[in-house]
């Protein structure tokens, strides 16, 4: 059975979480069945036993990729809970059961990966795709990677730098000999925007799969996976920080604590539309005329105005890209006689943690 374990010694997988000692009759006294012990679980009577690891009560944490998720505790009363967001810290709601998980905070870090899993699958057709690619078609010269950073808005050029200073023999094997290295290299060295535009261009004229293969081939390496996660996070979560800040100066009562779907949303936004800023003065007005009393309503007016200012032709994908992040599933929008439903497996994470706050927002 899942998350069982046989009889002996325990050992937490994690340094924040003691294990109580032995004791007299099978197991001991102050054992880990010591109700005024928080402990991880421990093995009991029989095959497997009652209340161990394989319990049916214990709810696992499921692809967030997190060294200590699906570790197992209980609670002084008894109850399972589950860790993974945040160490045992006495801050638990209420207990778990297998419909309603504990809203145990999440902390920043995970609210970002999470964040992320759900803009990349809009951004690159799947979640966490390193090697996303488009070619000139939107005057970008080339998107690339987790987030479509590109040469056009001047993104992909300080990537592809940072890329090179971590490994630069790694990063000059990843172009072919009909990539023409040199004149990106010296692009990138001269910080010259225009140059790097034009490299992207000649190549995908003149040699469009060797374009293709190198940027396959930077997406496939593993130091560079991290750089994207932590260049994505680095751009983008002061601006999702920013955004809340604007929201909360109108409305503090109800961003007090800020919902995991509210700060993925933002998330989404300044990816797609950098912040709020060119729709702050309709946001200002929707709000007095018809005050939110929710935080979801509040995040609504937000997305919805700042989405249809967008150009015509991308107004309805933002608002369904961000309604669907607060709703948790595919949202309709039409706008300017253009009809977008964005669908989003990722969308799983908002129904299992979209009202969980996210610590220090």
């Amino acid at each position: 059975m899942a998350f069982s374990v046989k009889a002996g010694p325990l050992n937490p997988p994690m340094g924040f979480c003691s294990v109580a000692s032995r004791s007299p009759g099978p197991l001991g006294i102050n054992d880990q069945g010591d109700p005024g012990f928080t402990s991880l679980l421990g093995d009991t009577p029989g095959p497997l036993g009652i209340n161990d690891w394989g319990a049916p009560s214990l709810l696992a944490l499921r692809g967030l990729h997190m060294p200590h998720t699906g570790g197992m505790c209980a609670a002084p009363d008894g109850v399972a809970l589950v860790l993974g967001f945040i160490p045992c810290r006495g801050q638990m709601t209420a207990p778990a059961t297998a419909a309603a998980p504990i809203a145990l905070d999440l902390a920043q870090e995970m609210a970002q990966e999470m964040a992320l899993k759900i803009t990349t699958f809009f951004e690159g057709g799947k979640s966490m795709n390193y090697q996303a690619l488009a070619d000139d078609f939107d005057g970008q010269g080339t998107s690339f990677g987790l987030i479509q950073w590109n040469f056009g808005q001047n993104t992909l050029g300080p990537l592809l730098k940072k890329m090179k200073a971590a490994n630069a023999t790694r990063f000059a094997g990843c172009f072919g000999e009909k990539a023409d290295y040199d004149t990106l290299n010296k692009a990138l060295d001269d910080n010259k925007q225009a140059d790097q535009l034009a490299w992207a261009r000649a190549v995908i004229e003149d040699n469009k799969a060797a374009w293709r293969e190198t940027f396959r081939a930077l997406g496939a390496v593993d130091a560079f996976h991290r750089i994207q996660r932590t260049e994505a996070a680095a751009q983008y979560h002061p601006k999702a920080v920013r955004a809340l800040k604007s929201l909360r100066a109108l409305h503090p009562d109800l961003l007090t604590g800020v919902e995991f779907r509210s700060y993925a949303a933002l998330f989404d936004l300044c990816v797609q539309q950098n912040s709020l800023d060119k729709a702050m003065a309709v946001i200002k007005q929707r709000c007095k005329d018809e005050p939110p009393t929710t935080q979801r309503g509040l995040l609504e007016i937000a997305v919805v105005e700042r989405g249809k200012k967008a150009s015509s032709a991308w107004a309805s994908d933002c608002i369904s890209r961000r309604m669907g992040i607060l709703s948790g599933g595919a949202y309709e929008s039409t706008e300017h006689e253009i009809t977008k439903k964005r669908a989003n497996p990722q969308y799983s994470l908002i129904t299992d943690h979209g009202e969980q706050p996210v610590t220090g927002l």
